[in-house]
């Protein structure tokens, strides 16, 4: 009797003992498992279980970062339209597939390639997030200034109080956020690390070459009938120019975009500036062979320069380049007129300097 009683009590230990450590093995890998999720937050929150491999990119700035942390994206709305207006820095492959347009994503063709992730932006992405989310979890961040957020017509800077919203100070953390929801964390801050050297070497380039605080203002023609773009002071352009010693001179942008558009009788507005001019990626012969562009007050003084087609936005590798070319189109235009734009350069200095 003793011995069954003895057996019965062995047994139920035996028995506990193996749930118990059953329930801590279980307790173990749930602890693993929750600390290899991944939680990203920027203007929508994701949690996932692990980095993600299969992504969508919804705008060609997500295309751009990802390329640029070594993740081709299974797919891209609009790929043509990255390599033409973003330029294709890094290169898009031939092979990834279409999933509609940038403010139109094709639903069943994204849910087709069962994505881990979707990343977007507000500005297109926020009124599909639902319908996105439930295909996949879907990451959107910011990337114009809110109407809340437009600069009043006389701030002076980019650091003027009320600039809440600049897209450069808040790529880092998109960029990073970005990284982390694909398992590539190092190569961003070693990338973003990168940027912020090699920015303050061109600032000091510059300002050995006579262009401390010298004023500019970018602009590109972009067609459609929009005349010139010109990006105010919110945007990566007006950032870039003031972290490389330039004070940047257009302020003004339409309610919700760090940009404006001039037709050509209004261009004149551009006054007290040197213009750097990207590439013309449109027909604009119309403009440029008008008179009234020659009688332009920058065309008239050579305050003008160009720079190959930049992309705007982006991350990282967009920025460097966009500071690169200011600086290499500013060199190449003192050396190229090298005495007439020395009165040029010393004016322009000056008046920026006062104002």
């Amino acid at each position: 009797m003793k011995s069954r009683v003895f057996t019965h009590v062995a047994s139920f230990i035996a028995l506990m003992t193996s749930a118990m450590c059953v329930s801590g093995l279980v307790q173990a890998q749930t602890q693993i498992q929750d600390e290899q999720k991944v939680r990203v937050c920027l203007s929508t929150c994701v949690e996932l279980a692990q980095p993600a491999k299969r992504v969508i990119a919804l705008n060609w700035s997500v295309i751009e970062m990802l390329l640029s942390l070594e993740v081709e994206p299974i797919g891209v709305t609009q790929g043509n339209g990255y390599r033409k207006w973003q330029s294709n820095h890094p290169a898009l492959p031939e092979n990834v597939t279409e999933v509609g347009r940038r403010q139109e994503p094709d639903l069943v063709s994204i849910a087709k390639l069962k994505p881990d992730l979707i990343i977007g932006y507000n500005f297109r992405h926020a009124r599909l997030h639902s319908a996105l989310s439930r295909i996949a979890p879907t990451l959107l961040y910011q990337q114009f200034p809110q109407k809340s957020d437009d600069v009043p017509s006389d701030a002076q800077n980019a650091s003027n109080p009320h600039a809440k919203f600049l897209y450069f100070d808040a790529v880092p953390s998109i960029y990073s956020g970005i990284a982390k929801a694909v398992g590539k964390s190092q190569l961003a801050q070693q990338k973003l690390a990168n940027m912020e050297s090699e920015i303050n070497s061109l600032k000091n380039t510059l300002h050995s070459a006579g262009f401390a605080e010298y004023p500019v203002s970018y602009a590109k023609f972009v067609g459609m009938g929009y005349g010139l773009r010109v990006f105010g002071p919110q945007s990566v352009a007006g950032t870039v120019a003031q972290k490389i010693g330039l004070t940047y001179r257009w302020q003004r942008t339409l309610p919700g975009k760090d940009f404006t558009h001039l037709q050509l009788e209004q261009m004149s507005e551009l006054a007290n500036s040197h213009i750097i001019l990207a590439d013309n990626q449109t027909n604009n012969d119309r403009m440029l062979t008008s008179p009234v562009w020659s009688a332009l007050p920058f065309v008239k003084a050579s305050l003008i320069s160009q720079t190959p087609a930049l992309w705007s936005f982006g991350g990282p590798d967009s920025i460097l380049r966009m500071a690169h070319a200011f600086t290499d189109s500013l060199l190449e235009w003192k050396a190229t007129r090298k005495t007439d734009n020395q009165q040029a350069l010393t004016t322009n200095t000056q008046q920026g300097a006062s104002e």
